[in-house]
């Protein structure tokens, strides 16, 4: 009776996955890219223009500017530290130290390696502070707060430039047709991919998100790994705030109101938990070129801004739901 029952246990773990969880996964892994194809036809049927040379690059600018950030912001919420409330006044902060730099005699490419820099070191102190056990939100809405006013302070709310260095070429150079920020943005999504997927630290970062106590009994620092994720998006937004600046030749306080927002919806809509332990630098990629083009696809049709940020937050709201329900299909 005992061998009966002990083989029965065994069959049953050992069973392939039913047919429902099998579908919830595949529904889990090619949602999102199917929901972006339908979206390009949707678009391109209904959008006079949308597949023009000019309209499409605008959509792949603003997909890397959302993206760099939205790949960075990732390792924080995959490690289980929720999201970021300063992701606009870090990337603000990058592209107003930017031209001072330049403006002083810095060469180029040393003023872009200073200013990330400066940036991880922002990401390492909020990181410090989250791994001490202060609620995240709480902490980097407290860190953009102090960052927007420093940097007001230093700038005087005047815009920053440096007239002497072309900087939009940056923005503007398209090998092979396309527009540089993506070549960075493709970049930075490989690097973060390959740090979360192949090395000790990006393990560690998504195994404190999948299950902290597991973590903590394997000898995985939940400190480290909150920190390490805290100086990748300072390293994100740095480079997101470097090509925003570049291409408009100069930077003010007020830059990027909506990045923060966009950003959180780009990591949500990749289909990232919330809660952490579930999701991919790829995906977040992915979410932030559904966010640029759904946007892009509104302000042609000349949808008021405020019912771009409604329907960009509907979006969010829906996607975050069906995957909810369908993760817990697949558990």
């Amino acid at each position: 009776m005992t061998l009966q029952t002990d083989t029965a246990s065994l069959s049953a773990t050992t069973a392939p996955p039913a047919p429902s969880r099998r579908a919830a996964e595949f529904v889990i892994r090619w949602s999102l890219p199917l929901i972006l194809l339908v979206t390009l036809v949707i678009a391109t049927a209904t959008t006079p223009g949308f597949l023009s040379f000019e309209n499409l690059r605008g959509i792949l600018i603003n997909t890397s500017v959302i993206g760099i950030a939205a790949v960075g912001l990732t390792p924080v919420t995959l490690s289980g530290n929720l999201v970021s409330l300063a992701v606009t006044q870090q990337a603000m902060l990058a592209a107003v130290v930017f031209f001072p730099l330049l403006a002083v005699g810095v060469p180029l490419p040393l003023a872009i390696i200073l200013v990330i820099l400066i940036l991880a070191a922002t990401g390492f102190a909020q990181g410090a502070f989250v791994a001490l056990g202060l609620n995240p939100m709480i902490t980097t809405l407290a860190a953009g707060a102090i960052i927007f006013g420093l940097a007001t302070l230093a700038t005087a709310g005047r815009v920053v430039s440096a007239p002497e260095v072309d900087t939009r070429w940056i923005a503007l150079a398209s090998p092979l047709g396309l527009p540089l920020p993506i070549y960075i943005f493709v970049g930075f999504t490989i690097l973060t991919t390959f740090f979360i997927d192949r090395t000790v630290t990006g393990r560690k970062i998504s195994l404190a998100g999948a299950n902290r106590e597991t973590a903590r009994l394997s000898g995985v620092s939940f400190r480290a790994a909150t920190i390490a994720a805290f100086v990748v998006l300072g390293i994100g937004t740095a480079i997101s705030g470097i090509v925003v600046a570049a291409q408009a030749g100069q930077a003010t306080t007020l830059d990027l109101p909506t990045l923060t927002s966009n950003v959180i919806a780009a990591v949500l809509v990749g289909g990232t938990a919330i809660q952490g332990g579930f999701g991919s630098p790829l995906r977040s990629a992915l979410g932030a070129l559904m966010i640029a083009i759904f946007s892009q696809v509104m302000l042609l049709h000349d949808f008021p801004h405020g019912v771009r940020l409604a329907a960009v937050g509907l979006l969010v709201v829906v996607m975050v739901s069906v995957l909810h329900v369908i993760r817990k299909k697949a558990i």
